[in-house]
Formats: C-alpha cells, structure tokens, sequence
C-alpha cells in the first residue's frame, strides 16, 4: 500500500509540474529567455536527472501513449517517407527507441544539452547504436543543415518552433508532446498556430497528456 501510495504521488507531483510549465514554454517570449532555459535544465539536470526513469515507471505505461498516437497519425500521413528523425530534448532516449520501433529504416539523431541524459540516452538505445546518434546541443541552436529533417520530436522539453521549422525538410513533420497536461491540449494548438509557421496543425488529448503535429508546407520527399 505505501509503495502504490508513492507511485501514485510522483506521478501527481509530475503531472503538476509538467501541466505548470508547459504553456509558458509555448510563448517563445518566454520560452528563449536564458533564465527560463536554466531553470529548465537545472530541474531535468540536477533535480530529474538521474531519477528521471523514475518519473517515467510512475506512469505504469502510460507515459508513451501521447507520443504513439502522434507517431501513428505521421505514419498514415507520410507512410515509409521518414527517413531522417531528430529527438530534441531526448533525455532517456525513450522517445527515440519509441520512434525506431514505429520507423525501423530511419536513421536518428538524438539531441540534449545534458551530457548527462545523453549517457543515459546511449546506454538505453544500445541497440539502436548503428542508426543512432547522440548530440549534445541546444534545441534553440540545431547543429542540423536547413530543410535535412522529415520528423522532429519533442516531448516535455521546449519547443522552439522556429528552429524545428528551419531544419525540417518541405512536408516534413514536428510532434510536440506533454505526457500530463492534457487540459490544454487545445490551447496548445492555438498557440503553435499563431505561429504561422506551418500548413497543417492537428493537435489530440491522449489519455493525460497531448500531442500537437505540425506539418510544415511543401511536398514530402
């Protein structure tokens, strides 16, 4: 009972702080700011770092089913045509070996500022070591050619729509997750609309969180 008792509280307490931050990080105002991006790394750095698994078990499977639904919905779009996927904000590489299981012929780059989540990520994503790259870079600051990327990913992290935008190829796609705010789900897809950025925008509540798709203009290759 005490056991159930603190899963059930880690994943409260998660869910809370990902649903306090998440539209904040949506306003780019707010979301480029050096202290925001400080903040944020000092919580997945030093206070989730190494318990971050942690966070991910007290979901009891459900941390990935906002991610799969939005994977599912680019695989009817785009079909075999993902060949190239960056995970920005990888973390634990979760979502990467997520993806790799949905696009087994695609090539990924997964990206964190945190050398110490990019260990974390390699470790997990062992078997994946010779279509997977690990990055330490800014989401803010892709080390990624203009137009080279057919599917951005990120998930609790921030979303700089502009930079997905550059580095994403014509008719490519950029999924936005939060695994524990989905009450906004709506608002989100407003928001990552007035950005003006992209033909299509589709945005879906997913069990506790939410995912937004943005497929930018442009014929797929």
């Amino acid at each position: 009972m005490k056991v159930q008792m603190h899963v059930l509280l880690a994943q409260l307490t998660t869910q809370i702080f990902f649903s306090i931050i998440t539209i904040p990080l949506l306003i780019p105002q707010i979301a480029r700011v050096s202290v925001t991006r400080l903040f944020i790394s000092t919580c997945f750095g030093r206070l989730y770092g190494n318990r971050y698994q942690s966070v991910i078990d007290s979901f009891q499977g459900r941390y990935g089913l906002a991610m799969a639904a939005g994977l599912a919905r680019v695989k009817e779009i785009a079909g075999k045509s993902v060949s190239l996927v960056a995970d920005c904000g990888t973390g634990t590489g979760f979502v990467t070996k997520q993806a790799a299981a949905e696009f087994p012929q695609a090539t990924f780059v997964a990206l964190d500022i945190l050398p110490g989540m990019l260990r974390q990520a390699a470790n997990n994503c062992k078997d994946l070591v010779r279509k997977a790259f690990f990055v330490q870079a800014d989401t803010f600051a892709l080390p990624l050619a203009d137009q080279s990327v057919d599917l951005l990913l990120v998930q609790n992290t921030i979303p700089y729509f502009a930079e997905f935008h550059r580095v994403c190829r014509p008719g490519g796609m950029i999924i936005y997750v939060d695994t524990s705010a989905g009450w906004i789900a709506n608002l989100s897809k407003r928001l990552v609309e007035k950005h003006k950025l992209f033909a299509k925008v589709i945005s879906e509540r997913v069990d506790l969180g939410f995912y937004v798709l943005a497929q930018k203009a442009g014929e797929a290759k």
